[in-house]
């Protein structure tokens, strides 16, 4: 069965509701992602911290040694510990005035399980937006935490069976609290998709009792371990909770490559954790599954 991600991306392209960025949208809205990452990794060097591309991202760093040319967004990996330093310096306002975020915790809520890092004065609008929800809605570049796993295959399985039920409630029930009538009017557009947000919609109003941001945080506590004994993983990642296991030495020490002319890190044994992700990943895919990004609104900073 095909995931929802999937669906909506062969919906995308055969219907006229989001739009493809053009060439020189894409070109631009990855030279300003580019910008937001220098300015996060030298924070991150700044204060000791490990910081490095993941999925799509390390992807186009070994096969492309940039961006993938279809592909317009960047994600991020660091470790519990430095992840969860990167949000104090955040809080701090460490990381300057252009920028804002937002990220699970205990008092306020957050559009993902994971942090994201918006620069101010932009709009990327996707399908998932709506003008009432609380959220920035500007250019973003994601970053995930890489966290220690239980040590045995049990253990994973059944972690990651509560693990993904949480954030599924949680996906459901930001549904439900926060609609958006750009995702109810394209899941419209196919039957099946409809049948399917409709099911989501309504068990995010029964699971609406509690606030979406409990269900965020809740999550977040659950998979957040830093033991130095343990496989590590990316909970939030494409894979889900368990989908991403590796041990350590596959993850860290991270390793330096080029990214666009400019140095950035990645896994340490990116190939292991590369074929996981996409088998034969420098076997370029065929133009159908290359996978896109489609958009209500985009709007990027004046130059200064």
């Amino acid at each position: 069965m095909k995931s929802d991600s999937e669906l909506m991306n062969e919906l995308a392209k055969r219907t006229d509701y989001l739009r493809k960025l053009t060439d020189e949208e894409s070109a631009a809205l990855k030279k300003e992602l580019l910008v937001m990452y220098v300015d996060i990794h030298r924070l991150c060097k700044a204060h000791h911290l490990t910081v490095m591309l993941c999925g799509g991202s390390c992807l186009g760093a070994i096969r492309h040694h940039g961006f993938i040319p279809w592909d317009d967004d960047l994600d991020l990996l660091m470790p519990r510990r430095d992840y969860e330093q990167l949000i104090r310096l955040l809080e701090q306002g460490k990381l300057g005035e252009k920028y804002e975020f937002d990220a699970p915790n205990a008092k306020t809520d957050a559009k993902n399980v994971f942090l994201k890092i918006y620069r101010k004065n932009t709009r990327n609008v996707d399908i998932y937006s709506d003008e009432k929800m609380p959220f920035p809605k500007g250019v973003a570049i994601d970053v995930f935490a890489l966290d220690a796993m239980p040590g045995t295959s049990l253990g994973q399985k059944m972690k990651g069976i509560i693990a993904n039920g949480l954030q599924f409630i949680s996906i459901t029930v930001l549904y439900a609290q926060y609609p958006s009538q750009h995702l109810k009017e394209f899941m419209s557009l196919d039957p099946d998709m409809k049948r399917r947000y409709r099911f989501k919609c309504a068990l995010g109003k029964l699971f609406g009792i509690i606030p979406h941001r409990k269900w965020v945080w809740w999550f977040d506590r659950f998979v957040a371990s830093e033991r130095e004994d343990r496989p590590l993983g990316i909970p939030t990642g494409r894979k889900y909770y368990a989908g991403e296991i590796f041990p350590r030495d596959v993850y860290l020490p991270a390793q330096e490559v080029e990214f666009e002319g400019t140095k950035v890190y990645v896994p340490n044994k990116y190939d292991p954790y590369l074929r996981n992700l996409y088998k034969d990943y420098m076997k370029l895919p065929p133009v159908e599954k290359r996978e896109q990004h489609f958009i209500v609104e985009l709007k990027l900073p004046q130059k200064e």
